[in-house]
């Protein structure tokens, strides 16, 4: 089976057991780090709605005190807008966390 086929299936089962963390969290408030490659993997699937209303409904302290969940919003903002060099340079602007620089590379060379 071809590398990206794999790549896809592997991001597939992520992005489902994701969505189960933030489903079965304590609270109902997931981990920013869950909340963090759940939206990176809704951009990588270009799933803008369920982005944008992931981004609406993590709770404001949650997205204040973690700023790569801001910078992972910013690339998604860019990609709404189709600003596609923004799209680069919002991705190279941040420093990624190991959970999250594969998403971001996958995503990169998406929008090649």
């Amino acid at each position: 089976m071809p590398e990206a086929v794999l790549m896809d299936e592997n991001y597939n089962k992520l992005l489902e057991q994701c969505e189960t963390q933030e489903l079965e969290a304590p609270g109902g408030i997931a981990t920013p780090q869950v909340y963090g490659q759940l939206l990176a993997l809704y951009l990588l699937h270009n799933d803008m709605n369920n982005g944008r209303y992931l981004w609406k409904r993590i709770p404001q302290a949650v997205k204040t005190s973690n700023m790569e969940l801001a910078a992972i919003w910013a690339v998604g903002q860019r990609i709404w807008q189709r600003d596609f060099p923004g799209i680069y340079t919002a991705i190279a602007a941040h420093q990624w966390s190991e959970c999250i620089q594969p998403v971001m590379e996958a995503l990169q060379g998406y929008h090649l």
